[in-house]
């Protein structure tokens, strides 16, 4: 059946002149993205009108469902830009850009969520990482390893986490990294592979240098390992590599004599690298570990990890910077890529990013004074807003997202809407620099489905010492700063609203320039 344009022009004509309610709008947006799927040839600049206008209208900003509203007509007119055949398609992505600067909130988020869905290309290589079978575990002794990673005698292993590093005058020489778990051994197999292609990559990547025994990266560990070691090493099993300069060289250690450029320079070249694995469709999917709430891990779909569109409470986002997965060599960690050939994860990511490495820079004004934290003597939230340097901080955001841009694009043409402003570090370093969130609660709910054994070992581990009935009443622990408070939206709005800005000029662009 031919298309009702009369029905069309009537729907675009009452929204354009908001003459509908919102439940009467809401619907009338459906009837357009109908209209749009089924007959996209018969769409005029009139029906891009009716959908921007409502969005830019601020009539309906107030109602709890507005999300819906905006998203529904976001989405619609996403829909129609990808269509570039369509004569109403080429001025659409312009014109939802221009929402973005003005924009906050829920129709921040709906136009962000919206472009992030355009369907962008990328040039993956040719290289699946992983699908090949995990080879059996080479045995061997740790005296026989040390010497294959070329360890003089008179150099004694020291534990780093799960990790025995090798030192020669202060500098690691060797790194032997153990699995925890039988799904730790398919990332450990996975991280050889990745540095097995990044090395073949030029002289881009720094990354460590595995090391092979009989032709297996995968090793066993058959002899006693050294005192100290790592909770729940499993089987001894492991992989083996000498590390690049400055692998572990954080950015943030508590070092108050450390060169600011060299801090700044560690931002910039592991953004660079990030984005220009990430134009590769390779993710690497965590920075740093960010979780809404660690202790429901075990029963939520999403194991407790941070979703930072939904703008939660972020937990113990200070303990998350302590070693992040870059350091003066550039990234590290590299069990944690993934590839894709699909661009559908990709402004999640490349927001993710972001926050971790804004996250980190917090974390390096934070560490100049550790003992800061928590309550002074009089029972006040800490305050270490001194510790921060305003212009420093807007330095380094802005100087990650240019870097971050030419890594993704090899471009310097950073929209001037991607740049963060002086507003949003004023409330990063207000939310930051005070711990006024340091409680978690452990809800009843969660006690129970933990063993005994692990309940008292939970508690402990965060220094309750007079072990409560479990399962009785809920328990309020001191484990922050967190940002947010406890199932609270997270205390730093604009930076939500900064994340989703910034990812969404990134696949705007990345769509508007594939194939030229």
């Amino acid at each position: 059946m031919p298309p009702n344009t009369t029905g069309r022009r009537h729907t675009e004509d009452q929204l354009l002149h908001h003459c509908r309610d919102f439940s009467a709008a809401y619907m009338a947006v459906q009837y357009l993205a109908t209209h749009v799927r089924d007959y996209p040839e018969s769409v005029t600049h009139q029906t891009v009108d009716a959908l921007v206008s409502v969005i830019e209208s601020d009539r309906f900003a107030s109602q709890k469902q507005v999300l819906f509203l905006y998203g529904e007509a976001a989405d619609t007119l996403v829909l129609l830009a990808a269509n570039r055949h369509l004569p109403v398609s080429s001025p659409i992505i312009a014109r939802l850009l221009k929402c973005l600067p003005a924009s906050s909130g829920k129709r921040l988020r709906a136009v962000g969520q919206a472009l992030g869905k355009l369907p962008v290309r990328i040039k993956t290589p040719d290289v699946i990482v992983a699908a090949q079978t995990i080879p059996s575990p080479q045995p061997i002794s740790l005296p026989e390893l040390l010497k294959v990673l070329g360890v003089c005698g008179d150099e004694s292993p020291v534990w780093k986490g799960r990790s025995l590093i090798c030192m020669n005058a202060d500098i690691p020489s060797g790194v032997i990294k153990f699995a925890r778990s039988t799904d730790d051994t398919e990332a450990l197999f996975r991280e050889s592979q990745w540095l097995d292609f990044l090395a073949g990559k030029d002289d881009t990547f720094c990354v460590p240098e595995p090391v092979s025994v009989c032709g297996s990266p995968l090793l066993q560990v058959t002899s006693k390992l050294p005192p100290g070691a790592h909770e729940g090493l499993h089987q001894g099993i492991c992989i083996a590599f000498i590390p690049c300069e400055g692998y572990y060289d954080y950015p943030n250690e508590n070092n108050s004599g450390r060169p600011v450029d060299l801090v700044k320079d560690t931002f910039i070249k592991s953004a660079r690298l990030l984005g220009t694995l990430t134009a590769m469709g390779i993710l690497h999917t965590a920075l740093i570990p960010l979780f809404h709430n660690r202790v429901q891990q075990g029963r939520r779909n999403d194991n407790g990890a941070y979703l930072w569109e939904h703008g939660g409470r972020l937990d113990q986002w200070l303990d998350s910077c302590r070693y992040p997965n870059f350091a003066r060599s550039g990234l590290r960690d590299f069990e944690h890529l993934i590839q894709t050939r699909s661009g559908k994860d990709l402004r999640h990511y490349i927001g993710e990013h972001l926050l971790s490495f804004i996250l980190v820079m917090g974390s390096c004004f934070r560490n100049q004074a550790p003992e800061r934290r928590g309550k002074d003597m009089d029972q006040s939230p800490a305050d270490t807003r001194d510790l921060f340097c305003p212009d420093l901080f807007l330095t380094l955001i802005q100087e990650v997202c240019k870097a971050y841009f030419e890594g993704l694009f090899q471009s310097k043409q950073l929209p001037e809407a991607a740049l963060s402003t002086r507003e949003l570090v004023d409330e990063l370093i207000y939310a930051m620099g005070r711990d006024d969130n340091m409680e978690e609660m452990l809800r009843v709910r969660d006690q129970n489905d933990m063993s005994d054994e692990m309940f008292e070992d939970f508690l402990r581990r965060r220094g309750v010492l007079d072990i409560p009935a479990k399962g009785v009443d809920d328990i309020i622990l001191d484990t922050g700063p967190h940002l947010g408070g406890f199932n609270q939206t997270i205390s730093t709005p604009k930076l939500i609203d900064y994340l989703f800005r910034y990812s969404a000029l990134c696949i705007a662009f990345w769509f508007e320039n594939q194939g030229k």
